[in-house]
């Protein structure tokens, strides 16, 4: 009998034991990753000197023309403008008045030096006589042989702003490349150097005319 209660306990607990592994939850399993993303790629930078190309151009600054503008009456009554400039690489621009006695003692030198000059080399005689000055002007012209355009600055608009203003002296030479911009620095009285004063003009008018070829 107590065989027989042993062996039913027996089975008893196997029975238990297999209702236990069956109902015993499932070893935890590591989650499966989700995918992961790949990162969106970055868009390329273009470098400075690429995105420069690939901008809209940029409509470039016209530069002006002529660096100032003019017009003024000669003697003769010719209408002269900045577009004088334009005509020649140099232009010499001299200032002067019938009542200056430097002005006058080389007159028969421009009007020598006028005949020499370069064809790529303007020249531009500026008178600041009064009104009632300008016939003797042109006289001392006439007796010198000087056959330049002279210019009556009491016919001019423009001069005074934007050149003659600054002369305080006279006679007074300065020189201007094709668009009117200035070229090397101004000659204040009669130059010297050379066998004549003609000589000594066409020295510096070498000079500038080099600075315009980067010599």
């Amino acid at each position: 009998m107590k065989k027989t209660l042993a062996i039913l306990l027996l089975l008893l607990l196997l029975a238990a034991c297999q209702k236990v592994n069956t109902d015993a939850a499932p070893a935890a399993q590591a989650p499966t990753p989700a995918p992961t993303a790949e990162p969106e790629p970055a868009p390329t930078e273009v470098p400075p000197a690429e995105a420069a190309e690939t901008e809209a151009p940029q409509a470039e600054a016209v530069p002006a023309q002529y660096a100032f503008t003019f017009s003024a009456k000669t003697l003769d009554g010719e209408k002269i403008t900045q577009e004088y400039f334009g005509q020649y690489d140099l232009t010499m621009v001299n200032v002067w008045a019938s009542w200056c006695g430097p002005c006058k003692s080389e007159l028969s030198e421009l009007g020598e030096l006028y005949g020499k000059l370069p064809e790529n080399v303007g020249f531009l005689s500026i008178t600041v006589d009064d009104p009632q000055d300008v016939k003797e002007a042109k006289a001392l012209l006439e007796e010198n042989g000087c056959t330049f355009p002279c210019l009556d600055s009491q016919t001019s608009t423009g001069l005074f702003k934007n050149f003659l203003g600054k002369v305080n002296a006279i006679p007074t030479t300065v020189f201007f490349d094709r668009s009117g911009n200035q070229v090397g620095g101004w000659i204040l009285g009669v130059p010297q150097g050379g066998d004549s004063v003609a000589d000594a003009y066409m020295h510096q008018i070498q000079n500038r005319l080099d600075q315009l070829n980067g010599k």
